[in-house]
Formats: structure tokens, C-alpha cells, sequence
């Protein structure tokens, strides 16, 4: 799950200290945590990044507000390259950045009421792309953002795309007034900048030709484009319940719904608000009034079905894929073009050898997780004990999507003497059984699975709970999942944690 910023503790007057490590500078000069860094050498901190940059100096002036709002000046000098020795609450000091997109398949419109606040916050922040890897739109930078990456040299950067041409890609955004990415991209690589690229891909929207036309542009844009990563729409059934929006035009129309419009992003035009025509395809004359609203002027392009790919939809788009990874590998040396692990698992097809991902540049994106954990399987499965202390039935928790996969590793263990394995493949109930992912599994739909399994323990994959590992989608932590369920449950995201806990089950006495 990308890192999603608490607002509640964005206060916009500095960074306020979560931690201080012992013995270090922050500690000897009595820095404690609930402090505020509200400045360094006069220059007020908008974010963490701001902090680092001002602190790489022999000579540092601090202004610190401390909990009960006394201020004052410390003034320190250390070795350009240390830390202070502190972590902040929030790495954002000042706003957050919004969303100011109407994208289809906006997972925050397909969620149910009632989840904590923070799941539902647009954010489309170009620091928290840099900080964290999360994907941003870059259509909401003034020019002064713009000076900022460049003069900070923000680099890399992660790019959603969608599409490159600037019809279609007003059409994937749900707006008209997008800029050009391509020229975004060639700005950042005058400046130094790498890039790294998605496209989230819709069935008979933006893949066939309009996929081939964004994956050929982005190649021109290589070096400063480092990765391309394709990943298939995920839709839950808030989609299509309530709301029903079941097309492009309706889950566009979602936002517009006083449920969402001027919520945390700033407003868009409805669609009958008069507009200028968008940008069409070269060599398409437009046919509509520039008086009518962005979606009557695209009119049938957006009456297509919002939808999830077929298994055959899924071979299809490997099967473009494909041939772009091996010219720029002959090209670059580098693959360069990735297909996301659930096209090939949707496919039936083999998962690609760990060569082909390179270093694996988007690993948090869904892309090569499952070679790199079938890899680290048969790396550590090797010092798996024979037996374990006392008869042990064990639940291995996981979508419905990777349990064939699971099933493999489940039969190597259960050659193990005392140990009987049951992979639980939970159903999606809560988001619907289109989500067949480990990562949007919900506590309500795994307590009654464990339940029903009838085990003794349970391993659930890491990849449900937030970034920190502590809370779920629907926030429940391991210690409650556990007394719901009846038994001791414990998380596991890597193959080597997986033989580290049954290994563990072998010493007890």
C-alpha cells in the first residue's frame, strides 16, 4: 500500500519530532519528541526534504518550538553529511497536495463509508513521489514546483501516465485541460531528473494501439525514463453498487457527486460547463461544438464498459509487451517495459525469469513480487526442518489470485513431519470477488476464513496491512485479528520470513 499521509498532524508551522535516537546530536543538544523544528538557518521547513538539504552544513541554526510553545535558537556545528538523529511525525510539514483528476478507476471512489480518514485523501503529492515511490499525475506543479525539483534535483520521480497521447490521456484523467507528460518528462531529464512511468490499463480504453502508441513514446524518452510499468484496472463492487457507474463517462460523473465534488481537491468543471475543445489526435479534425461539455464532446469514447480484463484481454497485453522487452533490452540492455505479475497470473502464463525485471525498479508497484518471492522460495526452503516439536495445523492466508502459487509452497511443507498446511485462499467479499489481490484483503473477510479453516495458527501476508504493518485496510491490527479469530497469527511478506516461522515451530519444546 503506497504511504498515505496523516493531515491531522500536517499543521503547516514546521516538522514535529516522533522520535530521537540515543546519544545523537538531536539528543545532546535536548531535542525531545513533540518538538517542533519549525526553521533552520531562518528558512521556515515545508517538508522533510527542506530539512535535509538545511541541515547539510558545518554550521546550523535551529528554531525550536517546544510542546508548550516556548521558542528558541540552537545553534550547532557537525560534519556536513550527519543527521541529527531524529524522525518526524509526518514527512510533510506544510499541505499536503491533492488530486485535481477525475480518473475512472479512482480507487477512492470505489470505497464503502466508514474506513478511517485518511483512505479516502486525494492526495497527488510530487514530494511524496520522491520520498516514497507513490505515483503522481503532475498536473497540479506551478512553476514554482517546478523549480524547486529542478534546483533540488528531486530525483527519481514516478509518473502516472496512463496514456501519452493528450487525447486520451484527458479521457484517462477524466479532464481536459492535461499537460502534455511528454514534455513534462523531457523538462525533468534537461534537469537531470530520472522518471519512472505507470500505466494503469482499461480493457478496449487505453491498451491495444493507444498502449503501443504510450509504451513507444516513453522508449524515446529513454534514459530519463528508467521504467514502464503496465498494470491492469482494479475495480472492486462500490463500483458498481449504489453508484453503478458503468462507464467511462459515468465513473467519471462519481466525482461529481456531492459526495466527492470539493472535497480535498480543488474543482473541476462539470460536464456541462462550456469548454474549450480538448486536444485531439493528430490529424483528427474535431466534429463537436466547443459549447458542449467535456464528456458530450467525446461523446461514444466514453460510453465504453468500465470492466476487469479477461483472462484472454490479460494474454493479450503480455503479448504486446513482450516484443517492446526485448528490443530495448538488444537496445539498452535493459528491459525496460514491465507487465505487472497479475496480467501474467490472470494469463495462466509463466511468471518471467528475474533477469528480465532487471533490478526490479518497481517492485512496490506489483511488478516481479511474485519471481522474487518464488526465487527467495527455493533459495530458502532448503533449511526447512524435517519435523517440528509437537502436530501443527497452519494457515496460509492469501488472495485468490496467487493461491495456485501458494498451493506449491503448502506441498513442500507439508512434507514436513507434524505440520499440516491449508492454504486459505480468501474471497474478497467485503470489495467483491473481482479484488483477487493479497493486498485489499480485509480483516472481516479473513477472521471468518480462519474460522472456518479450523487451524491451529496462521501466517497472513504482509502486503495487507499499511505501510507501517500495523493496521489493515478496515483497521484492525494483528492483535485483534488474532482474538477474533481464536489463534495466533503472525505476518510474513517474504519466503525467508515464511521458513524463518517454521523453523521457529521446530524449537519449541
Amino acid at each position: 500500500m503506497e504511504y498515505q499521509p496523516d493531515v491531522r498532524r500536517i499543521t503547516g508551522e514546521g516538522g514535529v519530532i516522533a522520535s530521537v535516537a540515543p546519544a545523537s546530536l538531536a539528543a545532546q543538544i535536548g531535542l525531545r519528541p513533540g518538538d517542533t523544528i519549525v526553521a533552520i538557518d531562518g528558512q521556515r521547513l515545508r517538508d522533510v526534504i527542506d530539512y535535509r538539504f538545511a541541515i547539510a552544513e558545518e554550521r546550523v541554526t535551529l528554531l525550536v518550538r517546544a510542546a508548550d510553545g516556548c521558542e528558541r535558537e540552537i545553534t550547532l556545528e557537525k560534519d556536513p553529511d550527519d543527521d541529527l538523529g531524529i524522525e518526524f511525525t509526518e514527512p510533510l510539514f506544510d499541505r499536503l497536495r491533492t488530486c485535481n483528476n477525475k480518473c475512472p478507476f479512482c480507487f477512492l471512489t470505489q470505497m464503502p463509508k466508514g474506513f478511517r480518514k485518511t483512505l479516502y485523501l486525494k492526495d497527488d503529492d510530487y514530494r511524496l513521489s520522491f520520498l516514497y515511490a507513490n505515483f503522481v499525475t503532475f498536473t497540479n506543479l506551478t512553476e514554482a514546483d517546478w523549480e524547486r525539483i529542478e534546483r533540488q534535483r528531486l530525483s527519481p520521480l514516478h509518473i502516472s501516465v496512463h496514456a501519452t497521447d493528450p487525447f486520451w490521456r484527458a479521457i484517462m484523467l477524466g479532464k481536459r485541460d492535461v499537460p502534455d507528460v511528454r514534455e513534462q518528462i523531457k523538462r525533468l531529464g534537461r534537469a537531470g531528473i530520472r522518471v519512472h512511468t505507470q500505466i494503469v490499463a482499461c480493457p478496449q480504453v487505453n491498451d491495444g494501439a493507444v498502449l503501443r502508441q504510450s509504451i513507444e513514446d516513453l522508449i524515446a524518452l529513454h534514459p530519463t525514463v528508467e521504467s514502464i510499468a503496465v498494470v491492469p484496472v482494479g475495480l472492486t463492487k462500490f463500483r458498481f453498487e449504489g453508484k453503478a457507474p458503468k462507464t467511462i463517462r459515468a465513473a467519471i460523473q462519481v466525482h461529481e457527486t456531492p459526495e466527492w465534488i470539493d472535497t480535498n481537491w480543488e474543482r473541476q468543471p462539470l460536464w456541462e460547463d462550456p469548454l474549450a475543445p480538448i486536444p485531439l489526435r493528430t490529424g483528427e479534425q474535431s466534429l463537436h461544438d466547443p459549447a458542449m461539455g467535456f464528456c458530450s464532446r467525446l461523446g461514444a469514447v466514453t460510453d465504453v464498459p468500465l470492466r476487469c480484463y479477461t483472462p484472454t484481454e490479460a494474454a493479450a497485453v503480455i503479448d504486446l509487451i513482450e516484443p517492446y522487452r526485448a528490443r530495448c533490452y538488444e537496445q539498452f540492455g535493459l528491459h525496460l517495459v514491465y507487465a505487472s505479475d497479475e496480467f501474467y497470473l490472470l494469463a495462466g502464463r509463466p511468471i518471467p525469469p528475474a533477469e528480465t525485471y532487471d533490478d526490479m525498479p518497481q517492485y512496490s508497484n506489483g511488478v516481479g513480487m511474485v519471481r522474487d518471492f518464488l526465487d527467495g522460495w527455493m533459495r530458502a526452503r532448503r533449511r526447512l526442518p524435517t519435523r517440528i516439536a509437537r502436530p501443527t495445523r497452519l494457515a496460509l492466508v492469501c488472495g485468490t489470485l496467487i493461491a495456485p502459487i501458494m498451493e506449491q509452497v503448502a506441498a513442500r511443507l507439508n512434507r514436513i513431519e507434524h505440520l499440516s498446511v491449508q492454504v486459505v485462499a480468501v474471497v474478497n467479499q467485503f470489495f467483491g470477488e473481482t479484488v483477487t489481490v493479497s493486498g485489499l484483503l480485509t480483516a472481516q473477510d479473513v477472521i471468518p476464513a480462519l474460522r472456518a479453516a479450523g487451524c491451529d495458527r496462521a501466517l497472513l501476508p504482509r502486503v495487507m496491512f499499511d505501510y507501517t504493518g500495523e493496521r489493515t485496510i478496515d483497521d484492525y491490527t494483528l492483535t485483534r485479528i488474532a482474538a477474533e479469530a481464536g489463534m495466533p497469527v503472525a505476518l510474513a511478506g517474504e519466503a525467508e520470513e515464511l521458513v524463518r516461522y517454521v523453523g521457529a515451530l521446530a524449537q519449541r519444546d
